[in-house]
């Protein structure tokens, strides 16, 4: 291929993801990699270009944590019910462990049945020079919501432009609210940020600033929101540069092979990210992220209750045909995921049986 003609193709690409651009994307959006998913040296090159131009970004903010590591942490509440405006992270209830009958004894039905299908999901689009606006993830978070509101039954909120406050607040709330028979499932569109000095992945509100990093929101503060969930079923997904760093602490390698009445009376707590250590696109199909557009497309082919691996599977396997990016899948041990514990994805029937 000609240099020239390398040259646009790696400019368009570079255009195509998430904090690609220091100002406002195009009105009219060329299409991603416009001559193909590069190679390897190219993707690199692009890799490089974009990784120069956020670090220069976020400079100052970056300077600042690594003068003081904690300044984008949140305190845990002293209370069990905050208030308003204090701005903390709730902290985990006692949860009674679930008793299996001993062997000696006939075997109680020890299943507890899926009381409630909870969904928050957060969509950021409208962020403030210079970090680039988004143009997929409200648009996302909305279709997902509706494949999980007709297809699995549950109850959604979504919130779109989400500050740091919000997002807390909203995650502290389903805490409160979330018991240990119930399945929540998190989901986060919107930018993220590695710190390549400290290797600690923050999300990026839409308050954020790159002057201080006091506006993010750490992975271990994450991990600390998703422990407060009592629900035994519990998946965060996100979708955002470098959201891999969630997935780092256990991945999963095959699918379980536990039955679904001992996986739905085990701790499980999952990350699904859109892909690893590395940026993600934005763009990619009818106005959704490339990632977005094949979850949506797997969510919608689920008939009966499938784990959270094998969707998984076939959204990477998905994604990676269009661009260089990888997703991953794996447990969060912090927040209180016990082995074995895999979320399942259950396709509302007439009786839901889980």
């Amino acid at each position: 291929m000609k240099l020239s003609k390398w040259i646009a193709f790696s400019i368009f690409g570079f255009l195509s993801f998430t904090s690609a651009a220091v100002g406002p994307p195009p009105m009219m959006r060329p299409p991603a990699f416009a001559g193909g998913v590069p190679g390897m040296a190219q993707m690199h090159a692009i890799s490089m270009q974009r990784h120069q131009a956020r670090t220069l970004r976020y400079r100052e903010a970056l300077e600042e944590l690594h003068k003081n590591p904690n300044v984008a942490d949140v305190p845990e509440c002293t209370s069990a019910t905050p208030s308003p405006e204090s701005l903390c992270l709730r902290q985990p209830s006692p949860v009674e462990p679930i008793v299996e009958e001993p062997e000696t004894q006939p075997i109680a039905p020890v299943i507890q049945k899926v009381r409630h299908y909870h969904a928050l999901l957060f969509g950021n689009n409208a962020y403030k020079l210079p970090i680039p606006a988004l143009d997929t993830p409200v648009g996302d978070v909305d279709s997902i919501a509706e494949v999980l509101r007709s297809n699995f039954g549950y109850e959604t909120q979504i919130v779109h432009d989400a500050s740091k406050a919000q997002i807390i607040e909203a995650i502290n709330k389903i805490a409160a609210e979330s018991k240990p028979e119930d399945s929540v499932l998190l989901l986060y569109a919107g930018h993220g940020y590695l710190d390549d000095e400290t290797k600690m992945g923050y999300w990026i509100p839409v308050d954020a600033s790159v002057k201080t990093a006091a506006g993010w929101i750490s992975n271990s503060d994450i991990a600390k929101l998703l422990s407060a969930i009592p629900a035994r079923q519990l998946i965060l997904v996100s979708d955002s540069c470098f959201s891999g760093s969630l997935t780092r602490e256990q991945k999963f390698t095959a699918a379980s092979t536990e039955e679904v009445d001992a996986i739905l009376n085990r701790r499980s707590v999952i990350a699904f990210s859109s892909g690893d250590e590395e940026p993600v696109s934005d763009a990619g199909k009818d106005n959704h992220s490339i990632f977005a557009w094949n979850l949506i497309s797997r969510l919608e082919k689920i008939e009966d209750v499938t784990p959270g691996y094998e969707v998984y599977q076939i959204v990477y396997t998905d994604v990676k045909k269009d661009y260089p990016q990888s997703p991953q899948y794996g447990a969060v041990i912090t927040a209180g995921h016990v082995v074995g514990g895999e979320y399942l994805f259950a396709r509302k029937q007439e009786e839901n049986k889980y």
